[in-house]
């Protein structure tokens, strides 16, 4: 267990520096211009100017720790599920194992929640909505976790020739995808900001993440695999 936890730490952290350097880079533009925009909105309601109690540089800093402490927790979290399922991957090297389930976790924590839910600049949304926002955003998150463990179930359980088990399996999956985005109420908020500020936010958010699962999955790989051939040569 111990291995498996110093494995998720190492790419934690690497994909926690990935999220970072990528909000530092390609997503700096698209995050200083909705900040921007929030601190013209809050200082045209309230008619007076106040200073930030934090400079911009240290919110980015902080902004980096927390990208960091987000990918340690998540990377221990993502091997110890590699390892869990390791035996069900048994036909793939640990680095083909990692980037499948690094995939199948961007899809179903990432991709699906964004797709029904898409990240929003700090300054769209009713603060009356918080709660609502937030209880709608983990119910996605959790429908599509569940939906992903069901149908990975059935293509496991199913006896059927591989062509059809494939085409079955994504047909389960559209299906259901299907009925959660009907089931769950669309944004209770109505989006006030430039429209390619909201789209230029929302990709530089969902670039981030792609930036840390990808890295995750490859780093974790990796050292499973390393980690498997020193056991073996032992």
């Amino acid at each position: 267990m111990k291995r498996i936890l110093g494995i998720g730490c190492l790419a934690g952290l690497a994909a926690g520096a990935a999220a970072a350097l990528f909000a530092a880079t390609a997503g700096r533009g698209p995050i200083r211009d909705a900040i921007a925009l929030e601190d013209s909105i809050s200082h045209a309601t309230s008619g007076a100017h106040h200073e930030d109690l934090f400079s911009r540089g240290v919110q980015e800093i902080g902004g980096a720790v927390g990208l960091v402490a987000f990918g340690l927790a998540l990377g221990v979290i993502f091997s110890v599920v590699l390892a869990a399922v390791g035996p069900r991957l048994a036909a793939f090297t640990p680095l083909a194992a990692s980037l499948r389930l690094g995939l199948f976790g961007f899809v179903a924590v990432v991709l699906v929640p964004f797709l029904k839910y898409p990240a929003n600049p700090p300054a769209v949304g009713d603060p009356d909505t918080v709660n609502e926002r937030t209880v709608l955003y983990f119910a996605v998150l959790g429908l599509s976790i569940l939906l992903t463990w069901a149908v990975w179930r059935f293509h496991l359980g199913v006896s059927l020739a591989p062509v059809a088990k494939a085409w079955a399996t994504a047909a389960l999956y559209g299906v259901g995808l299907a009925v959660i985005f009907l089931a769950l109420p669309g944004n209770p908020d109505s989006i006030d900001a430039p429209a390619d500020l909201v789209w230029r936010f929302r990709l530089a958010s969902l670039g981030g993440l792609a930036a840390a699962w990808a890295t995750l999955a490859l780093v974790t790989g990796t050292l499973f695999s390393r980690s498997a051939s020193s056991q073996a040569s032992a």
